[in-house]
């Protein structure tokens, strides 16, 4: 009997797919209108995505921006103090669950063999991460799992291949292949495909998802899907007005902050026609220089030549006896010009968008000082400022995550996926800072709580230290143990916490002994002695007993006086 592929064939459905080349249009109702003016256009920036790396780099060259790039890529890529290398392996057990020490030592050996292979154990992330937040992308192709990651420019993705239905599931990217070709004809077309951009054309192919390595700050939320979205596009129009604003104070100074001088010439009650002429041929004299000369025929002339020195020469005017006449007065260069308050703010605010803490970037007299571990502005700004890197530190993890285990089954290495995963060294964690600062607070006032004789230790514990019931608890069985006591005793917590006073009484103790106070009848007024002691000693007294020490002392009473006689 035939079998079934011996009359049908075997066909696997392909997914729909549909390419992307510059999706990312933004304000695309507006970003062409013929409202906008000159001023619009800069500070919106350009719609397309390639056009904006080149922005990109040039916002790159600006030495704060620059600057603020490192310090972002710098924290997300620190190194472990521990080990000294950038990535580790971060164990996902629970409570309870041992992993066999010989499983993390293969662990980790592979990861430092799989990081020198990709070159992570030198700068190479701190460059992956630095690209990924200026462009929002990092692209990078797969020739083997043994071999080093290829690098792939950004500019050099022209277009995406995503899913018909999801724009946000890349299939393939369309890359240009001869970027890297020395004296390559760009006109040519070869491979497995061509396109043109702009007015010239590339050869490009076509690569599977499966071969490439990215690291995008993109998820199925982002409008800017199917690539990156870049930190640099949320400061881009204040960057640059700064950057405009940095141009007008240049040309400012460069015009304006030269002295000048100002000519008041005496022309009397000469003719109105005839003061400009008069100005004129005054003007020359001064910027002119006469220079004697003698010519063709033999005869002596006299030349005159512009003069550049003129200005710092001496002048000679006439003026009349009553102060009247003309006169030379300097004309002050610019003013203000080390006023800087606009270009702080605009500084500021770029700073403040790509979250970087301004106590970091500012140096000299008047920079911020740095405040570590104390409560305030500052230190609010690097607590967010952490929080901001690890949420770029996952874009990084994910990637990185998944090569590394498919590294593992490639080399045949049979470890549990879900044991672990690749992460990196947390940024400067301020939170450590902060917890010692309340750690002292709590245990000042610890100290001062525990004293108060009105208030139980436990709960003293939970309201002033802040532990919980369990932590209590857990405390509470430690010290059972470091001290030797029983813990199935049933005074155990008496000798953690501190039996009470021996002989202590009731609220009726009015001595040092703590005894009690006898009943009225106790007095001395018929009744039977009392058993309440007010003695220093606590030792029992009779009915009245008011001595230091104890003892008896009777109080006399009036006997009663006799029943009157019988009628």
């Amino acid at each position: 009997m035939g079998k079934i592929t011996d009359f049908y064939r075997v066909v696997s459905p392909t997914q729909a797919a549909a390419t992307v080349h510059d999706n990312q249009m933004i304000d695309q109702g507006y970003a062409f209108s013929s409202n906008f003016t000159w001023y619009q256009r800069l500070i919106q920036g350009s719609a397309s995505r390639l056009t904006r790396y080149r922005e990109y780099d040039i916002m790159d060259n600006d030495v704060e921006i620059a600057r603020a790039l490192d310090i972002i890529a710098e924290e997300m890529t620190s190194r472990n103090n521990k080990t000294n290398m950038v990535l580790d392996i971060d164990l996902q057990v629970d409570d309870g669950q041992d992993i066999d020490e010989t499983v993390v030592l293969t662990l980790r050996s592979a990861l430092r063999h799989w990081s020198t292979i990709h070159g992570f154990t030198e700068n190479r992330l701190f460059k992956i991460a630095r690209n990924m937040i200026k462009y929002g992308d990092c692209f990078f192709k797969i020739h083997s799992p043994y071999k080093k990651w290829e690098w792939i420019p950004a500019s050099n993705v022209i277009g995406a291949v995503v899913d018909a239905q999801d724009v946000t599931k890349v299939l393939a990217y369309q890359v240009r292949m001869d970027s890297k070709v020395p004296n390559s004809n760009s006109a040519q077309f070869g491979g497995t495909g061509s396109t043109a951009v702009g007015s010239q054309a590339y050869s490009t192919e076509i690569i599977p998802i499966e071969q490439m390595a990215v690291f995008s700050i993109n998820d199925d939320m982002s409008e800017t899907a199917p690539f990156g979205d870049s930190a640099l596009r949320t400061v881009y129009k204040t960057h640059k007005q700064k950057e405009l604003l940095e141009d007008a104070i240049v040309i400012y100074r460069i015009q304006r902050a030269p002295e000048r001088r100002v000519f008041y010439i005496d022309v009397g009650k000469m003719q109105p026609n005839r003061i400009k002429a008069y100005l004129e041929t005054i003007k020359n004299e001064i910027r002119q220089k006469k220079i004697p000369s003698q010519g063709q025929n033999g005869k002596d002339s006299v030349d005159a030549v512009y003069n550049p020195a003129s200005i710092s020469e001496d002048f000679f005017l006439a003026q009349r006896s009553d102060g009247k006449g003309s006169k030379v007065e300097v004309l002050p260069g610019g003013q203000s010009l080390g006023e800087m308050t606009d270009l702080d703010y605009f500084m500021d605010k770029v700073l403040r968008g790509l979250r970087v803490p301004i106590s970091w970037m500012k140096t000299g007299v008047n920079s911020a000082m740095f405040n570590d571990g104390k409560v305030g502005a500052s230190y609010v700004e690097e607590q967010q400022f952490s929080k901001f890197v690890e949420r770029l530190q996952v874009y990084i993890e994910c990637e990185i995550d998944k090569a590394f285990k498919s590294f593992l089954f490639a080399s045949n290495i049979n470890i549990d996926s879900t044991l672990f995963k690749i992460a990196l060294p947390s940024p400067s964690n301020y939170e450590h800072y902060q917890q010692a600062e309340a750690d002292t607070t709590l245990l000042n006032t610890l100290s001062q709580a525990d004293a108060v004789p009105y208030l139980s230790k436990r709960f003293v514990l939970s309201r002033y230290a802040q532990l919980s019931e369990d932590e209590i608890i857990t405390n509470e069985q430690l010290l059972k143990q470091e001290k030797g006591f029983d813990p199935d005793a049933d005074k155990s917590l008496q000798q953690i916490y501190g039996a009470p006073a021996e002989g202590a009484g009731g609220m009726g103790s009015m001595g040092a002994g703590g005894g009690g106070m006898g009943s009225m009848g106790d007095m001395g007024l018929g009744g039977e002695p009392g058993e309440g002691e007010l003695g220093a000693e606590g030792t029992p007294g009779e009915a009245g007993a008011l001595g230091a020490e104890g003892t008896e002392h009777v109080i006399p009473v009036a006997a009663p006086a006799a029943p009157p006689p019988a009628a």
